[in-house]
């Protein structure tokens, strides 16, 4: 059995009733994936310009199905090079749906929303802890520390496991961990600890997955890295692209600065796209992909062995090549002159208000002892009738998670603690699921500017 076939496999967090082989796993993990409700939310999600209404310009899903297509051409070239015994259907799938699946987690308003519920989360748990629960345990720093790093990648983990509930293989899901540190853990060293992968209601899950690939302890699932690549490919053009459509950004604006400061290469790829005709960015994206394909795929089966046992420690386009260098300029050139232009900014101004107001609305039911939060349906005081309906704007789903969870997950040395844990959670799931518009409704509502 070749190497690649240890992290194709069939096994997953509860094992269905019958047998299934890997192939057959995987495949139906694609069903699953594609008829969830997080992938059609995406459609309303950011990708560079909130609240959008034009069609031409992406959206997360509209840039998760590029990553996904790019994901496939990455994969059919790496695993033409295996081994026979490596299931090819299986390995190009598992990519191509951690493709479709890399954003999932994202809150409104991508990573600026992550920004502000980060900074909410360090300004407000410490003193709602006190109001609901009092004195903390031992345990308590550890759980608090996990609670204040919201990360998109480790919500997607929890979103796709604990509330979908999809069960999908322990391979799809280790597939979609860029990060390989829990947010309860502190930052060790290492290329994969700088951001959170999991949380810490997730460290049962987790726990099977290195249980199932070892290696997974220290280093990234193997497609990991060349999911991670073609989301750099995807967004490395495409995000200039839709900022020109946007009128954020002038063709002439971009092209003064690639052909003064881009390397020989770009300035080629360039003028041979032949920016004055229509169809330009098509053709440069292409001739890009061209070059950037190969090289990928030839990082990947250089470094194939260490990235088998865990041990490869950069990303695939982190090499000194035209193609990999280009990339990187036009990223650079999106981060200083198109996320900071004051169109963009002020719709981001937007989202702050709106994801903070939320955030605010909703804190008082985090300041109530457990007793009291789950028996608000009896309150029938002024603030408690206002407090009753916060609660019931809390979705089903979530809602039935907290409750399984608050009770019985594992790990937790303290009662309250573990239920105080899931209720934030359950908030954080509440909000982080929401669209940009659903967050600007939303906020609207609590301030009395709409029924």
């Amino acid at each position: 059995m070749s190497r690649h076939a240890d992290f194709i496999r069939a096994d997953r967090f509860r094992a269905g009733a019958e047998p299934e082989s890997a192939a057959q796993a995987i495949e139906a993990d694609r069903s699953r994936i594609v008829q969830c409700s997080p992938v059609r939310r995406l459609q309303q999600k950011t990708q560079v310009f909130p609240l959008d209404v034009k069609a031409s310009v992406r959206s997360r899903l509209t840039h998760s199905l590029e990553v996904k297509e790019t994901g496939r051409q990455l994969a059919l070239r790496v695993v033409a090079q295996l081994e026979q015994e490596a299931d090819r259907d299986a390995f190009v799938s598992l990519v191509e749906m951690a493709c479709l699946l890399h954003d999932v987690g994202n809150p409104p308003f991508g990573h600026f929303g992550e920004a502000v519920i980060i900074d909410w989360l360090g300004q407000h748990l410490p003193g709602l802890f006190r109001r609901a629960v009092g004195r903390p345990s031992a345990q308590w720093p550890m759980l608090l520390a996990d609670l204040r790093q919201f990360e998109g990648n480790a919500q997607s983990l929890r979103l796709l496991h604990s509330l979908q509930d999809l069960n999908l293989t322990l391979s799809q899901l280790a597939a979609l961990q860029k990060y390989v540190r829990g947010a309860y853990q502190p930052v060790t060293g290492g290329r994969w600890q700088q951001k959170p992968g999991h949380f810490f209601s997730e460290r049962p899950l987790v726990q099977q997955i290195r249980a199932c690939f070892p290696s997974t302890a220290r280093g990234r699932h193997p497609l990991a890295f060349l999911m991670e690549a073609a989301d750099d490919m995807a967004y490395g053009v495409a995000d200039l692209e839709d900022a020109v459509d946007r009128r954020v950004l002038s063709l002439a604006e971009l092209e003064r600065a690639l052909l003064g400061e881009a390397n020989d290469y770009l300035k080629q790829l360039w003028r041979e796209s032949r920016v004055e005709e229509p169809g330009f960015f098509s053709r440069f994206r292409q001739r890009l992909g061209r070059d950037l394909l190969p090289l990928i795929s030839a990082q990947y089966l250089t470094h194939q062995q260490a990235i088998l046992d865990g041990d490869h420690d950069q990303p695939l386009l982190a090499v000194e090549q035209p193609p990999a260098q280009a990339l990187q300029w036009l990223k650079a050139f999106a981060l200083r002159h198109v996320f900071r232009r004051r169109e963009v900014e002020s719709l981001e101004l937007a989202g702050f208000a709106a994801l903070k107001g939320v955030l605010d609305a909703f804190a008082p039911l985090l300041a109530l002892p457990a007793t009291e939060f789950t028996g608000l349906e009896e309150r029938r005081d002024a603030n408690g009738q206002v407090l009753r309906r916060l609660f019931h704007r809390l979705p089903p789903r979530h809602l039935a998670a907290y409750y399984r969870d608050s009770q019985n997950a594992p790990l937790f040395e303290h009662d309250a603690e573990r239920e105080w844990y899931f209720r934030v959670r359950l908030l954080l799931d509440f909000i982080s699921g929401m669209t940009d518009t659903y967050v600007l409704e939303e906020y609207r509502l609590l301030c009395g500017l709409q029924g």
